[in-house]
């Protein structure tokens, strides 16, 4: 499976200084009950400049979720665009994450 920034929840900052409905905590926990759950090799995608997941959110995640037994190959992405949130459906995304993809899936056989 291929987690293209996954996660639920809203904008880190919102304009004007405020927060966003991201409950970072949860999330965590959350990648961490997904991790005891599944035992499928998973490819995690995300940007630095991802608006809604920033890249110490998306790390541990990736953690909670591996230490709780799944089985995620992390990969951060350098800034994409405005908002790299946008990376997996971008007309220019597929040259950044093919790459990735194509060796996570030939490390599967």
């Amino acid at each position: 499976m291929i987690n293209f920034a996954g996660g639920r929840g809203g904008h880190q900052k919102l304009k004007g200084g405020g927060t966003g409905n991201c409950a970072p905590g949860s999330l965590v926990d959350a990648a961490a009950k997904y991790g005891a759950a599944t035992r499928v090799p998973m490819l995690w995608i995300y940007a630095e400049n991802d608006s809604f997941f920033e890249p110490s959110l998306a790390r541990r995640m990736a953690e909670a979720y591996d230490a709780a037994g799944g089985k995620a190959t992390y990969r951060p992405l350098t800034a994409f665009g405005r908002n790299g949130h946008g990376l997996a459906g971008a007309n220019n995304g597929s040259s950044v994450w093919s790459p990735l993809v194509e060796s996570f899936l030939a490390g599967l056989r």
